[in-house]
């Protein structure tokens, strides 16, 4: 199971570990259900980790803009066992998406320091 809370500004922040070729770091990132990748990582931060290039991607952003990134692949300690991701590169705070949430099951409860648990479905 994984736990955070709601901050002031009342988004979803859970915290989670990277692990890249130069070792891990605890991080928070937001939940985010409008993205639909794993996970988004500022470039210092892939850098810092020494994540391996894994090509580009594109997104369709909420305006209708396209976009398109690089990705790199980690590994992310969520629940058991480890698992190997797609990280896209946006020099923005760290944002969890769907293609990590899925499988699992999402509560939050949306207050200034709400709880929020993420568990994996039987």
């Amino acid at each position: 199971m994984t736990a955070g809370s709601v901050n002031a500004s009342l988004e979803a922040v859970v915290r989670l570990t990277v692990q890249g070729t130069r070792g891990q770091q605890e991080i928070e990132a937001v939940v985010d259900t409008g993205f639909s990748g794993y996970l988004t990582l500022p470039t210092p931060l892939i850098e810092a980790l020494g994540l391996p290039p894994s090509g580009r991607g594109r997104a369709i952003l909420a305006d209708g803009g396209e976009v398109s990134f690089n990705v790199h692949e980690a590994e992310v300690m969520w629940h058991e066992p480890p698992r190997r991701v797609f990280v896209a590169v946006a020099d923005t705070d760290p944002l969890v998406g769907m293609a990590l949430l899925y499988g699992q099951e999402l509560k939050v409860q949306v207050v200034d320091g709400g709880g929020i648990c993420i568990k994996a479905l039987p």
